[in-house]
């Protein structure tokens, strides 16, 4: 019996990565960006703050310096429970309003957006929202880039996410090296093939119609997750827009960084178990790829702990047979699992050098798998955690403007994944 479930669960977990890799293909294939378009649409960009006296100035500053014709756009942060002057800093910014909400009881980021929300629309009426936190800065051209995806017919889009930091330490170097390839793995890749990007809590936009139907969750601790699959399985993607560009601060400390994934693993858990089963049903009923893929993504909160468990898992099959011990019902060939072992490392490498990332950048990619040996672990925590509920912030403390990041080069220019030496950011996508 132990070992007939060894062998469902090594099938399993091959199947899993054939899947990963197989549609990780598609991320090569050539993809135009949606031809320029005159400005057509007003929007709200929201900017909830926690104690984020020391970042949000820039925030501000730089989603002011869009673009975009200034008269169709409003800049509204949330000053959410806060002890410190954020209010006032956003406010010295220029804001266009700043809503202060005080609710010890209701905690975190999904309840700060679902209360300012309306109320923000209520003065300032948009046809879409823009979310960010308050630790971002987003590219000169972000808005723009949305209003032709907008034009184009997206109705939910995410944009590309990269680090606003990736010098600061050996921690936030592997977080903008997996930002590059996960952009050209998995977001290109299903934005190639007609699925659903991730929805990244940030540096996203939304329909305000599209808002009002499929309201976030805000009980939930990855809201904007729970968001993307909700609306898969009312058959509504998230398009990609790589040509929009926000740059996020990422924690430099390994403890950090930690929290924050309980956190995330925390959040996919619950989402994972709310609509496994109902995306699989959409999936047969309609024949909606786009819905399987979603629930493939369920089922495997970690491409990283995938692949180490196989890996694990080969070598101990090696390991037992070497010993003389009987194999057990079919198990995968090896000769099957070789050349898919190699994948996560293979697949990376190719990424990164389609992305036009220096070798001596590229190298440093070393990092990122160690970050991504965490992840296993991170699920047990997540696991041993899912009935909590309360929202860890993380503290922000990285005051860059706009002007010093773009001026520092990106990441493929210093540490971090793309930029000026990548090609489109922030005018629009490079095509392979």
């Amino acid at each position: 019996m132990a070992q007939a479930v060894a062998a469902a669960i090594e099938w399993g977990l091959f199947a899993l990565m054939a899947y990963t890799f197989a549609v990780a293909l598609a991320g090569f294939l050539p993809r135009r960006a949606p031809a320029p378009a005159p400005p057509r649409h007003r929007f709200l960009v929201l900017v909830p703050a926690h104690d984020e006296a020391a970042v949000v100035a820039h925030a501000v500053g730089a989603a002011l310096r869009q673009d975009h014709p200034r008269s169709m756009f409003r800049v509204v942060v949330v000053a959410d429970n806060c002890s410190d002057d954020t209010a006032a800093r956003a406010r010295a910014a220029g804001a266009d309003a700043v809503l202060e909400r005080h609710d010890p009881r209701n905690l975190g980021k999904g309840h700060a957006l679902a209360w300012a929300r309306e109320r923000a629309l209520a003065l300032y009426p948009a046809d879409a929202v823009c979310v960010f936190d308050a630790d971002n800065v987003m590219a000169p051209g972000f808005l723009s880039a949305m209003d032709a995806r907008l034009s184009a017919g997206a109705r939910v889009l995410q944009g590309t996410i990269e680090a606003k930091n990736p010098d600061d330490s050996w921690v936030t170097q592997a977080s903008a090296l997996q930002h590059a390839v996960a952009a050209r793995l998995f977001e290109r890749s299903r934005a190639r093939l007609g699925f659903s990007a991730l929805l990244n809590g940030t540096g996203y936009c939304v329909r305000t119609d599209v808002l009002r139907a499929w309201p976030p969750d805000p009980a939930c601790l990855t809201d904007d997750r729970e968001l993307q699959l909700r609306l898969l399985r009312a058959g509504v993607r998230v398009e990609w827009a790589p040509e929009a560009v926000t740059y996020d601060e990422k924690p430099a400390t390994l403890a950090a960084s930690w929290r924050q994934r309980v956190r995330w693993a925390r959040g996919h858990l619950d989402v994972a178990r709310r609509h496994t089963l109902p995306l699989l049903w959409r999936a047969l009923r309609h024949r909606d790829l786009a819905a399987l893929d979603g629930a493939v993504a369920c089922l495997q909160p970690s491409r990283s702990a995938v692949a180490m468990l196989a890996g694990a898992g080969v070598a101990a099959r090696v390991a037992a047979a070497a010993l003389g011990h009987p194999a057990g019902p079919p198990h995968v060939p090896l000769g099957a699992w070789l050349p898919l072992l190699a994948c996560p490392v293979a697949f990376p490498v190719a990424a990164l050098a389609a992305e036009r990332v220096p070798a001596r950048v590229a190298l440093r990619y070393g990092y990122t798998l160690l970050l991504q040996a965490a992840w296993a672990p991170l699920l047990v925590a997540g696991l041993l955690r899912r009935r909590d509920r309360r929202w860890g912030a993380t503290r922000h403390t990285r005051s860059i403007s706009v002007e010093a990041r773009l001026a520092a080069g990106t990441a493929a220019g210093s540490t971090g994944p793309r930029g000026t030496v990548a090609g489109p950011r922030p005018g629009g996508e490079r095509v392979a």
